[in-house]
């Protein structure tokens, strides 16, 4: 098999044309670590709904992600109960204060005319929107941002972290479960309406959660439910700002400050957030006609299958009229991710109000570099732009 390291920090701001001479070289890589490494979209959406490969049991700070890493049959009712909390009613209910976060969010850079897309509109509002959801204080999410980075290193496989990286997850993921769990006992004398009410009294009622679960599925969905979708707004606004025809384009798809679903999928397969996923063996099983012995390990690399001509009439241009899409930004199978719906819509409404309320949207300085916090998330350090107001501000 030709080589391919998932690791490369070179990835971070070139994957692209690196993934292309990967998918070319073979069916499959070898990776570093004795990784199986898949490149070509329709291997990688086989192996995603591939039962043969999963996790193994979540142990140590990794059980911070819950479910995530769980295989069936502990997978399937922790997910239900997660299901319930990203359904369409809620995600509807959600939509009018998601407008409302988004629009004072707007206003404030709009005021300032340059800000950084990232940490003053991105990140806030993905924040915003999920600390809401759960009913977690304002005041608290500056902290809850910085626990992120180091937690984020566990999406990556326990032999790929340095000792250092690992030693930071642990106190991080401490720190956020003690939170939580403070936040939890509140629920427990106080109760509420919002989801981690909810999700406490179903583990004290034992109806799907148990207490055990319970710290781990709220932390999953918590950071879950903003990190992703706040590099989907970052990647995406890049990607418009990079081809002006595009934005240009873009302006026109925007319908009652939210951008077209159609348009939303392209940006979210042009540059995904999630780059890599990996899995491991659970017997012996066949990934790409090739049959892999128990314990095999494997990576998918999903930015690569968004990319695969096979698939994508040309894949490195960036096409908002996209049809059909079948991009796999958001993993399938039983991992599927199920914020989905939630991301598109909160992603589609910042966009959205961002192209409908300014005539003009325009980095500054220098292109932006990406994160290279773990190898799973492709997301921006920064995103310095400048706003030309338009009408509708």
């Amino acid at each position: 098999m030709p080589y391919f390291d998932v690791f490369a920090p070179a990835l971070h701001d070139a994957p692209y044309s690196r993934y292309a001479q990967a998918r070319e070289a073979g069916v499959l890589c070898q990776g570093p670590h004795d990784l199986v490494v898949v490149t070509r979209h329709r291997d990688v959406s086989a192996a995603l709904r591939n039962t043969g490969l999963g996790h193994g049991p979540a142990t140590g700070p990794s059980r911070i992600f819950s479910f995530l890493g769980l295989d069936p049959p502990e997978h399937g009712p922790l997910r239900q109960v997660a299901a319930r909390c990203f359904s369409r009613a809620v995600i509807d209910a959600l939509a009018p204060k998601i407008r409302a976060f988004v629009d004072d969010l707007i206003d404030s850079a709009l005021e300032k005319r340059e800000i950084d897309l990232l940490t003053e509109f991105a990140y806030p509002l993905s924040l915003r929107v999920i600390c809401s959801l759960f009913g977690l204080p304002e005041q608290d999410q500056p902290w809850i941002r910085k626990q992120t980075p180091p937690i984020g290193r566990l999406l990556d496989p326990p032999y790929a972290i340095s000792d250092t990286d690992l030693a930071a997850a642990r106190q991080a993921a401490a720190g956020f479960v003690a939170y939580l769990c403070r936040q939890a006992s509140g629920r427990r004398r106080v109760g509420g309406n919002d989801m981690l009410s909810t999700l406490v009294a179903q583990a004290d009622a034992g109806q799907g959660l148990t207490r055990r679960d319970l710290i781990p599925m709220c932390a999953l969905l918590l950071m879950a439910g903003y990190e992703t979708t706040a590099n989907i707004i970052a990647n995406g606004a890049l990607a418009l700002l990079s081809h002006p025809g595009q934005q240009a384009a873009a302006r026109a798809l925007v319908r009652a400050g939210q951008l077209a679903p159609a348009a939303m999928d392209e940006l979210i397969r042009y540059d995904s957030s999630i780059q890599v996923t990996f899995r491991t063996a659970q017997r012996q099983t066949a990934v790409a006609g090739t049959v892999l012995p128990p314990g095999s390990r494997v990576a998918l690399l999903i930015g690569s299958a968004n990319r695969d001509p096979r698939v994508f009439t040309g894949p490195d241009r960036l096409d908002l009229t996209r049809s059909p899409n079948p991009h796999l930004a958001f993993g399938a199978g039983i991992h599927y991710c199920l914020g989905a719906p939630l991301a598109r819509l909160e992603a589609s409404l910042a966009l959205g109000a961002l192209l409908s309320r300014t005539q003009q949207i325009e980095l500054t300085g220098t292109r932006p570099r990406h994160k290279d916090i773990t190898a799973a998330i492709r997301g921006l350090e920064e995103l310095p732009i400048a706003l030309v107001p338009g009408r509708a501000a």
